[in-house]
């Protein structure tokens, strides 16, 4: 648990980031949709110099996606499964954490773990991107479907009573895998690959639920939208700060924190 309670989002840092790590459902976008402030905001931050990460329980169906088309520097997804980023010739290559024969693996384990949480769990099934996700599974708890917290939270701590099996609630999704990393890891294990002259204390993360909790605990400057209030009390790892607004838009007050620092440190 963090020292004291989340405070205000500051006007700006003491110093600059150079990087921002960032949740994407419910923090980069709001109500389903990515905000067009949002995206304006993370293409100032990529004009400023100021790196962009997504990190993310989502796809690679939809890391591919988002990695091709929006202001980003790379994406990791699958809850640190793999890192996508574009290489000198604009194509994207793809950086696994687990080998091709431990992913297969651990991919036969949730197959047969996913038939045993919708026996046990009936109210849950899985997510529609389900077919495109390499490395893990989801099911869907808020975004098509509204299973209630208490059956979420109860499939959640039956997951990770089962062997070597992390699981992890989102704002939308339950996220499950099997392997020896999480987003921190795999975040800080990017940022050692291609900026190794940086450190967490060069970053910043913002997000909005319990499944960035490991990005809370290993990055000092830790942001949640306003909307992560509702996880709060069954959280161990807190956010420094929150914003006063939801989603995309609280992004949107992290990102003029961030430029505004930027425009201090040049005028010192």
């Amino acid at each position: 648990m963090q020292d004291s309670t989340p405070t205000r989002l500051p006007a700006s840092f003491d110093t600059p980031v150079k990087v921002v790590f960032t949740d994407v459902d419910d923090t980069l976008t709001w109500e389903g949709k990515l905000p067009p402030e949002t995206f304006l905001a993370l293409e100032r931050l990529r004009r400023s110099g100021i790196k962009v990460v997504p990190v993310t329980g989502a796809s690679a169906g939809w890391c591919d996606c988002i990695v091709r088309t929006w202001p980003v520097e790379s994406v990791i997804g699958e809850n640190g499964s793999f890192w996508m980023q574009r290489n000198a010739s604009g194509h994207v290559i793809r950086t696994f954490r687990e080998t091709e024969s431990r992913r297969n693996d651990n991919n036969r384990r949730l197959k047969a773990l996913g038939s045993e949480v919708m026996h046990r769990f009936p109210e849950i099934g899985y997510t529609q991107d389900q077919p495109f996700r390499l490395t893990d599974m989801a099911f869907d708890i808020a975004q098509q479907a509204q299973v209630p917290l208490d059956v979420a939270h109860a499939a959640t701590e039956w997951l990770k009573a089962q062997t070597e099996v992390s699981a992890r609630l989102s704002s939308i999704h339950l996220n499950v895998w099997i392997g020896d990393y999480n987003k921190a890891d795999t975040a800080l294990a990017w940022l050692n690959q291609h900026h190794p002259e940086l450190s967490a204390e060069h970053c910043a993360f913002i997000g909005d639920s319990p499944n960035d909790e490991a990005m809370f605990e290993h990055f000092p400057r830790s942001i949640g939208v306003a909307n992560i209030q509702r996880f709060l009390a069954h959280m161990q790892h807190q956010p420094r700060y929150i914003t006063e607004n939801t989603g995309g838009y609280g992004f949107v007050e992290l990102s003029e924190c961030l430029l505004k620092g930027l425009t201090e440190d040049t005028t010192l």
